[in-house]
């Protein structure tokens, strides 16, 4: 037999194997170990459904060829994304044109796609989109409560921007970071807007920087870099921990001195942080 990684055969010592899912179970496991994730599979030169475990129980003996596509992490994530952004879009399309057949066939497949989508989506420790997903498709389409065809487009989206964080982080980082520090002068009157009732804009601030501050550090997350990309994530992360800490409690002084003092500052230097990190890992 012979054993391909991304077109080029290896060296790989078969022990107790008896079919083609034991072979797979050890080459992922291997590939795992070194940060890689199986992204295609062909037997004697046929494609085989990962999601389909028909395949495994082929005899190693009818085995000629067993080709694996290697995929690194980020390569993986992103192929992930785009394929749940077209999962959306074909939803979406047979909303539009009323098409319950499609829509039951999208249905059915919801459920595998629900097990990585919270990793996809990455919303944090307080997700929105997954849970109202997860009740309306399990609905019939135009029922009260189920899926319609704005939120599908507006799930696509979001999944595109994940996927853009992932393919482009340096670009996304950076644009985030100017975004950032453009909103720093409008934190001053969050605080002044909740004391005095104006609830709704000074939410709708804390929403926008909340979001934006997300992106920066998904986007962050996948540039390979040493310790200074890193300390800048943790820092993020913890300031909103705090604030959201200090928005449950509905403590509006923690709100006002948490961006007037702690996160102002930071917004207004991101930018060049940013590129001081950039220098140090080049």
């Amino acid at each position: 037999m012979t054993i391909i990684i991304n077109g080029e055969s290896i060296n790989y010592t078969l022990e107790e194997e008896k079919n083609a899912g034991d072979i797979f179970h050890g080459i992922s496991s291997w590939l795992q170990e070194g940060g890689m994730l199986v992204g295609g599979l062909e037997i004697n030169d046929e494609a085989m459904p990962l999601g389909d475990d028909g395949w495994k129980i082929n005899p190693i003996e009818t085995i000629e060829t067993f080709s694996i596509e290697a995929l690194s992490i980020r390569e993986g994530r992103i192929r992930q994304l785009e394929t749940a952004k077209d999962y959306f879009i074909l939803l979406s399309n047979a909303l539009k044109s009323g098409d319950e057949s499609a829509y039951r066939e999208l249905q059915s497949g919801f459920e595998d796609l629900k097990q990585i989508l919270p990793h996809l989506l990455n919303e944090g420790p307080n997700p929105s989109i997954l849970p109202r997903l997860e009740d309306a498709m399990q609905k019939n389409p135009g029922t009260d409560g189920s899926i319609t065809e704005s939120e599908a487009i507006q799930i696509a989206a979001v999944l595109e921007s994940r996927r853009k964080e992932a393919e482009n982080p340096e670009e996304e980082a950076e644009s985030a970071a100017r975004v950032l520090a453009q909103m720093a002068d409008s934190l001053d009157d969050v605080a002044v807007q909740l004391q005095t009732g104006r609830d709704k804009a000074a939410m709708d601030t804390i929403i926008k920087l909340s979001e934006s501050l997300q992106s920066f550090t998904r986007a962050l997350s996948w540039i390979e870099s040493p310790g200074a990309v890193e300390e800048i994530i943790n820092d993020m992360n913890g300031i909103l921990s705090e604030l959201e800490e200090a928005l449950i409690a509905s403590d509006t002084v923690l709100i006002g001195d948490l961006l007037e003092y702690e996160i102002k500052p930071r917004l207004v230097e991101l930018p060049s942080s940013l590129e001081n990190s950039r220098r140090s890992s080049s």
